[in-house]
């Protein structure tokens, strides 16, 4: 039987990537990136309404790693194309044993690149902010 894993977006970064290893010795960059999807739908009123899917934890491995932290900043529009994934430890302090999903990105295309002080890109919405 044949498997799948293929997973693609488009959707705006909303913070700055962050590149947690920096290529030394042979080992590839590890870049993160966190990605808000946005989605038009309309109730029954006929009233617009956005729904915004948070992707958190997508990993950018290499040189497009390091070029996505290079280049890229909060509010860029990319488009994502990779695998799903999981990490699977054991907590240090509980024992309890842990899962997260993740994205493994193959590729990511820059569609409009932020600079600090820059509009958006055309047609982008800007995620809403979550208090912290």
């Amino acid at each position: 039987m044949p498997y799948l894993n293929c997973y693609m977006f488009v959707g705006n970064l909303t913070k700055a990537p962050e590149l947690r290893l920096k290529p030394v010795d042979g080992k590839q960059a590890l870049c993160l990136l966190n990605v808000a999807i946005n989605r038009d739908t309309r109730d029954e009123a006929g009233e617009k309404r956005t729904h915004t899917t948070y992707i958190n934890d997508i990993e950018v491995w290499g040189p497009t790693g390091e070029a996505c932290a290079h280049f890229l900043t909060s509010g860029s529009l990319v488009l994502v194309e990779g695998r799903m994934d999981v990490d699977r430890w054991q907590d240090k302090k509980s024992g309890a044993k842990r899962q997260r999903m993740k994205v493994v990105a193959e590729s990511v295309q820059f569609l409009h690149i932020r600079r600090p002080g820059a509009e958006a890109a055309p047609g982008a919405r800007r995620a809403p902010v979550e208090a912290a």
